[in-house]
């Protein structure tokens, strides 16, 4: 039996093509779901849209320090692993929900495939850049998106363990965008903000708020749930309702999320997933943090990097935003992969005996 563990939206997405890949050739999978996104339109919508069978178990984790949500998925997957011990624990991305599957695994001696590994922030102040390279090194089988995270595991020693497959959250764009229905309308800045890095503080929010005033367009924001309690804490939501240009919605399903990427010819985020799922629908990224993530898109001047605290960054950001256009197919950046990435990891799995 293969168990997936998974608990926020981009693992969602990353699971699918992974999950019906698997299926199609006939292997038993169980899909544990860590709780880390309790909030329905977070969650169960993508499970949904995605035809991916319910949960078997929901570890109900959500809530709480980082600690505290990760010691929460470690003590109930440990008690589910060892009642239903699986021959592989396939894990996804960099969460907390990640870093937990790991440790869990490795102290049980069951092998780990790491789905999307390899990205570096070079940064351990980001919580995430931690997960990953926790979750890396204690992997038996490493998936890379891209040739700069195989460079990064190569660096680190992991580079027998590395493939590069593609990225597996384009097999999923392009099974959603190819049946999705796109009306002629209006250009739109599509704009989603979560971080724990943006939501630490009312002068942080405020800054983004500024930013988001600033910029020329209609900005239209699926709003996290979290991002909305910190914009009330801080006696920021009046604020937020009054920008003109702003049009705070509901958390989205994927189908829905891909037709606003469809239409935008920006996104303003600071989403990892997102910032690369962007070069997929076609429209230039604002990323609100200067980490080092997807270089590639950087060197392109397809991604650019600010701090939404330093006013000549913010500056850079808006003249990068007025100059923002669609790019068709043909010109958009090619650099993960061609749509098939969840075939090439199950022949790796195959090959290496794991599966």
């Amino acid at each position: 039996m293969i168990t997936h563990i998974v608990g926020n939206r981009p693992q969602f997405i990353k699971l699918a093509p992974l999950y019906h890949a698997l299926a199609k050739e006939g292997y038993e999978q169980r899909i544990i779901h860590s709780g880390q996104h309790y909030d329905e339109n977070m969650s169960d919508v993508f499970f949904e849209e995605l035809r991916i069978p319910a949960p078997r178990v929901n570890l109900a984790a959500g809530g709480g320090s980082h600690a505290q949500m990760t010691a929460k998925i470690m003590v109930g997957l440990e008690e589910e692993l060892l009642t239903n011990r699986p021959k592989l624990l396939i894990l996804y991305g960099d969460t907390n929900t990640t870093l937990a599957g790991a440790i869990v695994a490795a102290k049980l001696c069951i092998p780990v495939a790491h789905v999307e590994a390899g990205p570096r922030t070079h940064d351990k102040k980001n919580p995430e850049e931690c997960n990953r390279i926790v979750t890396d090194h204690l992997s038996e089988i490493l998936f890379c998106p891209d040739a700069i995270s195989l460079h990064n595991l190569e660096r680190e020693g992991l580079g027998q363990a590395a493939y590069v497959t593609g990225d597996i959250m384009y097999d999923t764009y392009l099974s959603i965008a190819d049946g999705v229905q796109q009306e002629a309308q209006e250009e739109i800045i599509v704009m989603t903000w979560h971080r724990q890095e943006n939501t630490c503080s009312k002068e942080r929010m405020e800054s983004i708020l500024h930013v988001v005033e600033r910029l020329e367009g209609r900005v239209v924001c699926p709003l996290h749930p979290r991002t909305r309690k910190c914009l009330a804490e801080y006696g920021l939501w009046e604020k937020a309702e009054k920008i003109a240009n702003l049009e705070i919605i509901e958390p989205v399903g994927y189908t829905e999320m891909v037709r606003l990427m469809n239409r935008a010819r920006l996104i303003l985020t600071d989403s990892g997933g997102l910032s690369k799922e962007s070069s997929f629908a076609g429209a230039k990224c604002l990323f609100m943090l200067e980490l080092d993530l997807w270089d590639d898109l950087v060197k392109d001047r397809w991604m650019y990097k600010f701090n939404p605290q330093n006013e000549e960054s913010v500056e850079g950001a808006l003249q990068f935003a007025r100059q923002a256009e669609r790019v068709a197919l043909p010109a958009r950046p090619k650099h993960y992969g061609d749509g098939h990435a969840a075939e090439k990891m199950v022949q790796k799995l195959r090959e290496r005996g794991l599966i």
